[in-house]
């Protein structure tokens, strides 16, 4: 079993979890990247393997079970463990439900809760038999606040919130933190064709420090939900 701790990040092809691949390659830690862009997954393998750890990836749906489950297998039969997996992948189509298509909204629950929770259920074995590891779900503001246009996204992000919390009660038991971070705008190009960057807004390493300030507290203690926003949006 390798010394080194092992994590998954999903959606690491860029934007936050780009940001927090290379923030735990950074802190020594071996990354599994999940994402859909080919291209950009290497990118981000080549930044994480250049800080001296091992990293991989792994190209696919979230939403697909098997891919996800034979992944996950790979990894834990490769490095023998999973210590931390970053739920982070996620889509937002925003549309006033008059302009809206159910497809529009299976494509958000595939992405933002489907992909949860097969990522969860296919690591959750392991950690319950080593009594050990963390979980943490990238929500978001729009999973507690709602606005016009917003009702499939947010529908999702508060689906996210309730199973974060509903997981870390039924996990605390076998020492396993479960958290979830719910940023506001963070330049990630996840708008398509939406607004240009700002230096108003939050940016995906600030995520990543907050990722990992939850996974560097002692033990005893978890930051079970975190609210990030910019300091000043004006």
């Amino acid at each position: 079993m390798t010394e080194r701790e092992v994590c998954i990040v999903t959606g690491a092809s860029r934007g936050i979890g780009k940001g927090i691949a290379l923030r735990f390659a950074e802190d020594g830690k071996n990354v599994m990247l999940f994402g859909r862009d080919v291209e950009a997954l290497k990118e981000t393998k080549r930044l994480a393997s250049a800080k001296g750890v091992e990293s991989e990836y792994f190209a696919g749906d979230v939403a697909d079970v098997d891919f996800v489950e034979n992944s996950v297998n790979a990894i834990l039969k490769k490095y023998g463990k999973i210590d931390v997996l970053i739920n982070n992948a996620g889509m937002g189509i925003f549309k006033e439900i008059t302009d809206a298509s159910l497809d529009d909204f299976k494509t958000q629950v595939n992405a933002n809760l489907y992909g949860i929770f097969n990522f969860s259920k296919a690591v959750l074995n392991s950690m319950i038999e080593r009594k050990s590891g963390a979980i943490v779900n990238i929500s978001s503001l729009a999973g507690k606040n709602v606005f016009a246009g917003g009702a499939m996204y947010s529908a999702t992000k508060h689906g996210v919130l309730g199973f974060t919390g509903c997981l870390m009660q039924e996990v605390r038991k076998y020492n396993i933190k479960v958290a979830a971070i719910c940023p506001g705008s963070v330049e990630t190009g996840f708008h398509s064709g939406g607004s240009p960057a700002s230096s108003k807004k939050l940016m995906p390493e600030d995520i990543a420090e907050t990722v990992s300030l939850i996974l560097k507290l002692p033990q005893s203690a978890l930051a079970s939900e975190i609210d990030i926003r910019p300091t000043n949006p004006k």
